[in-house]
């Protein structure tokens, strides 16, 4: 056992130093705190971000306290999970292209029983991501520059759920969560390459380091009729405002010699609170013969009232619907590798709680996935593969559309503790 916890210890290390590094964003990442991550490991999401409800395989199922309580008394459970892809942006005026790929670690989490009434879990994920750099070009009064946004960097999360099954199919979970992280912001004017010097750029720089915790509950029912198993789960995150520091430095450099500051016009720090929204979540799960699963999930979110440093960012409350489902022909197959496998698919859509020029208009985000998951024969490993396909954003209103495409790979280690060794 000792092992197994300084391995966990060397993983959350390395998980937290990786995932510090970030990611390539997007152009609506400058909005709020960046892309909020769903929250759902491989599994789930190759079902559209479903987990509210759905049953246990082999898995930490970490988008709700609740969904824990399923893990068996004796396993031990170890996720490592990351993702790749790429996202293609889109503009109208003038038509413009771009691709960006990414990839970052998704998860390290460990799932176990403390009890047969008591089950956790910890580990860490990535919360949101900020990645843009925007650049608008102007030529009034005759001076050719450039209008320059750009941020970077985004918020981890440690989370620590515990469950508890004080009655058979009733799970009842809480969990508190630790985020932590940077965002960078940065808005520039950058004139023309100018011999002379008559003219200079100006930087505002604006740094905020983000550290508190959270808290959510959960609720999870399984209704048993005949062979078959109905799962209602329920979801609630108190996200209080997050204590933060920024630190702002606004300069001036010459546009002939762009990094050499000539005058520092103000630098402060200031400390304040940014708000997340509560959240609210709903899910249901059906599962047919042990074989067919399909469940759906609503989640509503309040971003509409959250405050960066006491203003009001462009935001509207958010809505989400995922329907997903799962299909094993056969679990026991004990040589078909095929046939014991689990095919799952998934649908998604979000009204995201970005608000774009001042008009009221929301940016769906949409989409489509497919997945897998194996365990050979004799192995402790289950191998989860996702392929995610979707839309932000749309070429309307002078919006930009995002057209990504997303693979990820999830390794879950199922062992078992607390064994005794018997000899026949």
């Amino acid at each position: 056992m000792i092992r197994r916890l300084l391995l966990l210890m060397s993983a959350i290390l390395f998980a937290t130093l990786s995932f510090a590094q970030g990611k390539v964003g997007s152009p609506y990442s400058r909005y709020g705190i960046g892309d909020v991550n769903t929250n759902a490991q491989a599994r789930n999401s190759s079902m559209g971000g479903v987990g509210y409800a759905t049953p246990f395989m082999y898995d930490v199922n970490y988008k709700s306290p609740a969904s824990i309580g399923e893990i068996d008394t004796l396993t031990f459970i170890f996720n490592f999970g990351f993702d790749a892809g790429f996202r293609q942006y889109s503009i109208s005026n003038p038509s413009t292209k771009k691709i960006k790929t990414d990839a970052e670690l998704s998860q390290i989490a460990v799932g176990f029983a403390c009890a047969k009434w008591w089950k956790m879990a910890l580990g860490i994920t990535p919360y949101s991501n900020v990645g843009y750099s925007i650049y608008s070009p102007d030529n009034s009064y005759g001076i050719d520059k450039n209008y320059v946004y750009a941020g970077d960097g985004g918020l981890n999360k440690v989370f620590f759920s515990n469950a508890f099954n004080p009655i058979p199919d009733l799970s009842l979970g809480v969990g508190v969560s630790y985020l932590f992280g940077k965002i960078y912001h940065s808005n520039a004017i950058v004139f023309a390459d100018d011999s002379v010097g008559t003219y200079v750029n100006s930087f505002c720089q604006r740094t905020f380091k983000i550290s508190d915790v959270t808290f959510d509950v959960g609720a999870k029912y399984n209704i048993h009729i005949g062979d078959d198993n109905l799962r209602l789960g329920a979801y609630y995150a108190y996200n209080r405002d997050l204590n933060a520091k920024q630190y702002a430095l606004v300069y001036n450099t010459l546009a002939s010699a762009a990094t050499t500051v000539i005058d520092t016009i103000s630098q402060d720090t200031v400390k304040g609170n940014i708000g997340l929204p509560h959240t609210i979540g709903f899910g249901a799960c059906y599962t047919y013969n042990s074989k067919l699963s399909i469940a759906a999930d609503f989640t509503l979110q309040n971003w509409k009232d959250s405050k960066f440093f006491g203003e009001c960012d462009s935001l509207n409350n958010s809505i989400g619907f995922a329907l997903g489902g799962e299909y094993t022909p056969n679990r026991q197959s004990p040589k078909n590798l095929w046939q014991s496998s689990s095919y799952r698919m998934g649908l998604y859509y979000n009204n995201s709680y970005i608000n774009m020029n001042a008009k009221k208009l929301s940016v769906p985000d949409y989409g489509i996935t497919f997945g897998i998951g194996f365990k050979p024969r004799h192995a402790k490993t289950v191998f989860n593969v996702t392929l995610q396909y979707g839309q932000r954003g749309s070429l309307k209103n002078e919006l930009v559309k995002e057209n990504y495409f997303i693979v990820g790979v999830n390794f879950s280690l199922v062992d078992h503790w607390f064994e005794k060794s018997r000899i026949d």
